[in-house]
């Protein structure tokens, strides 16, 4: 059985992010200060040592991928597996403009942890549950692609699904008085051998 190496990150910021707006699977492009900070990210990743991209098929994710591994050729794919958590009928609004809307509903959605789900949204234990097997499906295909034992992957998706998949992985909650395993902009190697499991967390970007 073939060794995967995932180096799982977020990706970039959009203009919806400086907006502090919504996005779910709706897509807002990198901002040029996102360009910027997802070119930074090339030295500490080091593209040259990958064998494969794997992404969400969300614009800002691919974006962010092409940006880091400019000018190498590398096999990718887009999993729609791989998507950020759905936020229905919230999706698009900035966190203002939800309160407004549905006063309170956030703060009730937040204190229900796994089972948190946005109006017509998706639960995060649903996200983890598609999030782990877009992985694992990805994961296995590459296998077959790469000619290697130990194949080096980067994946680029999303600050929800990401999050659901290694609190899933860890056995971890999102209860308040839990501590937060995922820091903001790190990068986070999960391996898969048949099955995904969690190698280490948060290096630095």
């Amino acid at each position: 059985m073939k060794t995967v190496s995932i180096a799982i990150i977020r990706h970039s910021v959009t203009e919806w992010n400086e907006q502090n707006r919504i996005q779910g699977h709706m897509d807002s492009p990198l901002t040029k200060y996102g360009r910027e900070l997802a070119a930074s990210w090339r030295d500490t990743l080091d593209p040259a040592t990958f064998d494969a991209v794997l992404t969400s098929d969300l614009g800002r994710a691919v974006e962010t991928a092409s940006i880091i591994t400019e000018g190498f050729q590398l096999p990718a794919l887009k999993m729609p597996g791989l998507r950020e958590q759905d936020w229905g009928e919230w999706s698009g609004l900035t966190t203002d403009e939800l309160q407004e809307k549905f006063p309170g509903k956030l703060d009730k959605e937040i204190a229900k942890g796994w089972m948190f789900r946005p109006n017509s949204g998706e639960s995060r234990i649903e996200t983890s549950e598609r999030g782990i097997r877009a992985l694992e499906e990805g994961a296995a295909k590459l296998s077959e692609i790469v000619n290697k034992d130990h194949i080096k992957v980067l994946a680029v998706v999303h600050e929800g699904v990401l999050k659901t998949i290694i609190y899933k992985l860890a056995g971890h909650d999102f209860s308040a008085d839990k501590p937060k395993l995922v820091k903001r902009r790190r990068v986070h190697w999960l391996k898969w051998n048949g099955t995904l499991s969690i190698d280490r967390l948060n290096d630095i970007l």
